[in-house]
C-alpha cells in the first residue's frame, strides 16, 4: 500500500487548492472525495475573483481537479469511514479501499440543512439559496423569502433590507417551536417584514425557479427563497496555520468555521495547509531558526 506524504479528504476549493501546492512543492499526495458537496450544487459563483461573469460551481471544481492532477495529486472517489493513527502514520479506511498517509488533511466541507418541501433539490442553486454574501447582490429589488427559527435568521432577514424591501420570514415551526426572542421579532415588525409561523405546506415552481409558497391558507409570491438554518456544532478547531489539536491532522475550508463559507477563503485556507504540511514535512536541517 502506497505511502503518501499527505492525504487529503474532501474535493472542494479548500481540498483541492492544498492539493495544488503541495504537488507544487513535489509532494505525493492523495484527494479522497465522496463525489458531490457543495461544489456540485447548481450554484453559479459570482464573487470569486477572476470570473467577471460567474463561474459554474462544478466548472470550478473541476478545473481545480485538473489543476491539482496536473502537478502530481491523485484523485479517488471514495468515502472514508474511520482513520487512526499507527506510529508516525495515518490509516484510513474507505469503502472500496485503505490509504495510508504522513500527514492528514481534513477539508470535507459541510451538509447544509435544506427545508424538506417537495423537490427542494431542484431549487438549491437557482431560487433557492442559503448565503446572503454569495447571493444577496441577486436579490436587489426583488421579493425574498427567508426561511429560520433563530435569531440569527432574523438578523440575516434585517440584513437584507440592504439589497430589497420585499422580504417575508418564514419560520418553517409551529408557533411553539421556533427560537426567535420578543427582540428579534419586534424589529422585523418595525422594519415592516412579516413574519408566518407555520409549516410550509407547498412550493410551486418550474425549472428551478419558485413562484409561490403555500402557507396555511397563504399564498406568498416570491422569486428567491434563502435558508438560514445555523447549526453550531460539529467544526474543527485550528490554529492560523491550519494545525488542529492532533500532531500531523490538519483542516480547511467550510468545516473549520461556522461563518464565512466563501470559496476565497477556502481557497486561501486549502493554500495556507499546504505550505503548511510541506513545511512540517520538511526534515530538521531544512527548517529555519
Amino acid at each position: 500500500m502506497k505511502l503518501y506524504d499527505s492525504i487529503i479528504v474532501g474535493a472542494g476549493p479548500a481540498g483541492l487548492s492544498a492539493g495544488v501546492y503541495l504537488g507544487r512543492y513535489n509532494r505525493s499526495c492523495l484527494v479522497v472525495d465522496i463525489g458531490w458537496g457543495r461544489s456540485s450544487s447548481h450554484e453559479i459563483n459570482e464573487n470569486y475573483l477572476g470570473f467577471p461573469n460567474g463561474i459554474h460551481a462544478i466548472t470550478l471544481r473541476e478545473l481545480g481537479r485538473e489543476q491539482a492532477e496536473k502537478f502530481g495529486a491523485i484523485y479517488c472517489q471514495d468515502k472514508i469511514t474511520s482513520a487512526k493513527k499507527e506510529g508516525e502514520i495515518f490509516l484510513l479506511e474507505g469503502g472500496s479501499d485503505r490509504y495510508r498517509g504522513k500527514t492528514l488533511i481534513l477539508a470535507t466541507g459541510v451538509t447544509d440543512l435544506w427545508p424538506t418541501f417537495d423537490n427542494y433539490q431542484d431549487y438549491i442553486g437557482k431560487s433557492l439559496f442559503w448565503c446572503i454574501t454569495c447571493d444577496g447582490h441577486k436579490t436587489i429589488g426583488k421579493k425574498i423569502a427567508i426561511i429560520g427559527d433563530t435569531d440569527d435568521a432574523a438578523c440575516t432577514a434585517m440584513q437584507f433590507l440592504n439589497f430589497t424591501k420585499e422580504i417575508v420570514f418564514l419560520t418553517n415551526q409551529d408557533r411553539s417551536r421556533h427560537r426567535i426572542r420578543k427582540k428579534w421579532k419586534d424589529r422585523l415588525k418595525n422594519a415592516h417584514i412579516p413574519i408566518y409561523e407555520g409549516r410550509i405546506k407547498k412550493v410551486h415552481g418550474r425549472k428551478g425557479k419558485i413562484h409561490f409558497i403555500e402557507i396555511h391558507n397563504n399564498r406568498i409570491e416570491l422569486d428567491f427563497l434563502f435558508n438560514v438554518e445555523v447549526n453550531e456544532s460539529g467544526y474543527i478547531r485550528t490554529n492560523h496555520e491550519m494545525r488542529t489539536n492532533i500532531p500531523g491532522v490538519y483542516a480547511c475550508g467550510d468545516v473549520t468555521r461556522l461563518h464565512s463559507h466563501q470559496i476565497a477563503l477556502a481557497v486561501s485556507e486549502g493554500a495556507t495547509v499546504g505550505e503548511t504540511v510541506n513545511y512540517d514535512l520538511y526534515g530538521p536541517q531544512q527548517k529555519c531558526g
